[in-house]
C-alpha cells in the first residue's frame, strides 16, 4: 500500500509539472504574434520551455544533490538534439509531404551553438565546473540574448498590437506551479534512484528532461499543424534553449560548488556529442526524414551506453 502511494504522488507531481509546461507553452504560443520568428523561437520560447529545467537545477543545486543537478541540465540537450529533433522532422514530413526548411534567422542560433559547445569542450578539458567557468558560460548566454535582441531593432522588427494580459498569466501560473513541484520532484528522483539502485544522475538524465521538454514537443508538433513555419520555429525554440541549458544551467552548477566532471564522464560527453549532432544535421538548415530517423536511434543507442558506461 505504501509503495503503491508512493507512486501514486510520482506520478500526481509529474502531471502538475506537465500541466505548469503546458500552461507556459500556451502563453508562448499568444507571444508568437507580437515578435519575430527569431526573438519568439530562439528567447522566448527558448527561455520558457528551458525554464522546468532551470528550475531542476536550480533547486537540486540548492539541496545539495549536484549530480541530479547536473543529468537536469544537460538532459534536454541528449533528448532533444536526438530524439526531439528526429520527431519532429518525421511529423513534418508526414504533415506537410516535404523536408523541413529551417528559417535563415537560424544562423545566429547556430553560430552560438557551436560557441556554447566549444565553451562545453574546454570546461571538460579543465575538469570541473566552478564558480570561474560557471561565469564565463553564464556571460556567453548573455552575449546571445544581447545580440538576438541588437540584431531585432536592427531589423526594424515590427510588434502586433494586442493584449498581453492572457500570455503573461499563463507564463506566471505554470511558473508558480514549477516552483511548487519542482522541489518534491527532485527529492523522488534521489528516492527511486536508491530504490533500484540506479545513478540519481542517469535517472535525472531521463526522467527531467522527459517532464520538462514534454511541454516543448507538444508545442512544437502544435506550431507543424498550423503552418509550415512552425517546423523551423520548433527548431529555433529547441536549440535556443539548449544553449540555454549548455550555458545557464551548467553555470548555475558552478556558481554553487566545485563539481569535478570525472563522475559523471558518460552523461558530460552524451550532451556533448549530442550539441555537435545537432550543429552538424542542422548547419544546412533542412531537417531530411533519413536523418530525422537516423537521430531517434541515435538517442536510444546514447541512453544504453551511458548506463553502462
Amino acid at each position: 500500500m505504501k509503495m503503491l502511494l508512493f507512486w501514486l504522488e510520482f506520478f500526481v507531481i509529474f502531471i502538475a509539472i506537465f500541466v505548469s509546461a503546458e500552461l507556459l507553452a500556451k502563453g508562448a504560443d499568444e507571444l508568437e504574434d507580437f515578435l519575430g520568428q527569431g526573438i519568439t523561437g530562439g528567447i522566448i520560447l527558448g527561455f520558457l520551455t528551458a525554464l522546468p529545467e532551470t528550475i531542476f537545477v536550480i533547486v537540486a543545486s540548492l539541496e545539495g544533490s549536484f549530480d541530479v543537478a547536473l543529468g537536469s541540465a544537460i538532459g534536454g540537450n541528449v533528448l532533444l538534439f536526438t530524439l526531439g529533433i528526429g520527431l519532429v522532422g518525421l511529423f513534418y514530413a508526414l504533415k506537410w509531404r516535404s523536408t523541413l526548411q529551417i528559417s535563415s534567422e537560424y544562423s545566429v542560433e547556430n553560430v552560438f551553438l557551436i560557441i556554447s559547445s566549444v565553451a562545453m569542450l574546454l570546461v571538460l578539458i579543465y575538469g570541473k565546473l566552478d564558480i570561474i567557468s560557471g561565469l564565463l558560460l553564464i556571460l556567453i548566454y548573455i552575449i546571445y540574448v544581447v545580440y538576438r535582441v541588437i540584431k531585432f531593432r536592427g531589423e526594424g522588427g515590427s510588434r502586433k498590437e494586442g493584449n498581453l494580459v492572457k500570455p503573461i498569466i499563463f507564463i506566471i501560473a505554470g511558473g508558480i506551479l514549477l516552483v511548487v513541484f519542482s522541489h518534491y520532484f527532485v527529492d523522488y528522483i534521489n528516492e527511486i534512484s536508491t530504490m533500484f539502485n540506479v545513478p540519481a544522475i542517469w535517472l535525472s538524465l531521463l526522467i527531467a528532461p522527459i517532464a520538462g521538454e514534454l511541454e516543448e514537443k507538444i508545442s512544437a508538433f502544435r506550431l507543424i499543424q498550423m503552418s509550415k513555419d512552425g517546423g523551423s520555429l520548433s527548431i529555433l525554440s529547441f536549440v535556443g534553449s539548449k544553449i540555454e541549458n549548455a550555458t545557464v544551467l551548467l553555470g548555475i552548477i558552478g556558481l554553487f560548488t566545485d563539481y569535478k566532471l570525472q563522475v559523471a564522464l558518460p552523461e558530460y560527453i552524451s550532451a556533448l556529442v549530442a550539441n555537435i549532432i545537432a550543429i552538424y544535421v542542422l548547419f544546412d538548415k533542412r531537417l531530411r526524414t533519413i536523418e530525422s530517423t537516423i537521430l531517434i536511434g541515435v538517442y536510444i543507442v546514447m541512453v544504453i551506453l551511458s548506463f553502462y558506461l
